[in-house]
């Protein structure tokens, strides 16, 4: 198994890594730069035969990690006899996504993965790992072909709202020959980022402190986000409202652990017994 990446190990986003084995091939993740300035539209798309117009049929598929731009903003112009294959909820948030924001578009690809169900395509073995990340159903792919094990780790993190899935992913590299990483935060201050549950933990204080209402501004497809809201209001004795935009993401996710305007997930959130001042 060789692997080449085509695009991302010198900039953030437009990520784009070639794999082949037994003269079969895979594309993993099709984004776009981050920074459009100096790209000229000639170099936009990475240069991987049979990626973007016909090509000899080696190419078995293209996997997307997640749904952000920089990982996946090009899928719709891979060539239509080539798969393009996306997290079930992915393609599922991609489709309301594109019915509220008019630059957005659905997402062209198969929902086949899933955390933890391998697949077989042509002498590969692509098992895609949940991680934690902003996007929700994110993956880090473990492919494998030729007894060899590459780890593609997708965007990841571990301040969010999955805890123990740093060391799973950590369990699914062992023995692994090659881990290509993200690495955004390379070179940054060094300082902690705070987590969801700080997060949570500072809103409870900002509504506890506040007489009438409290506004937030946040990512609708940044799901771990709206459930730091949600527990937050909850545990303040508040109702959280969203739009129309964020409760249909919510939906989209298909989740029962993620709160919905008609689930009982409420329930699991304890509420306080009086509100605070100002509710």
């Amino acid at each position: 198994m060789r692997v080449c990446i085509r695009r991302g190990a010198a900039e953030v986003g437009g990520s784009c890594v070639e794999v082949e084995a037994r003269g079969r091939r895979l594309v993993i993740d099709v984004g776009l730069p981050l920074d459009m300035a100096g790209v000229a539209m000639r170099d936009l798309l990475p240069d991987v035969p049979g990626l973007w117009a016909e090509g000899d049929g080696s190419l078995g598929a293209v996997i997307l990690s997640h749904g952000h731009p920089d990982h996946s903003g090009l899928a719709d112009l891979v060539a239509p006899g080539v798969r393009v294959l996306a997290g079930e909820a992915t393609v599922r948030i991609a489709r309301e996504a594109a019915f509220f924001i008019r630059s957005a578009r659905e997402l062209s690809a198969e929902g086949a993965l899933a955390d933890g169900r391998a697949l077989e395509i042509g002498p590969f073995t692509v098992t895609p790992v949940l991680v934690d990340h902003s996007a929700f159903d994110a993956y880090a792919l473990v492919v494998e072909a030729d007894a060899r094990r590459l780890i593609y780790s997708g965007d990841l993190r571990a301040h969010g709202r999955k805890p123990g899935a740093m060391s799973r992913l950590a369990a699914a590299a062992l023995g692994a020959e090659v881990l290509l990483l993200e690495g955004t935060r390379v070179g940054a201050d060094g300082r902690e980022p705070s987590t969801e549950a700080d997060v949570e933990a500072r809103l409870v204080e900002i509504c506890a402190d506040t007489h009438g209402l409290v506004l937030a501004a946040a990512s609708a497809q940044n799901v771990d986000r709206l459930v730091s809201l949600f527990r937050a209001a909850r545990r303040s004795g508040r109702e959280l409202v969203v739009d129309l935009y964020a409760a249909s993401i919510l939906a989209a996710t298909e989740r029962p652990t993620i709160p919905t305007a008609d689930s009982a997930w409420r329930s699991r959130v304890p509420s306080p017994r009086t509100a605070p001042a100002g509710r």
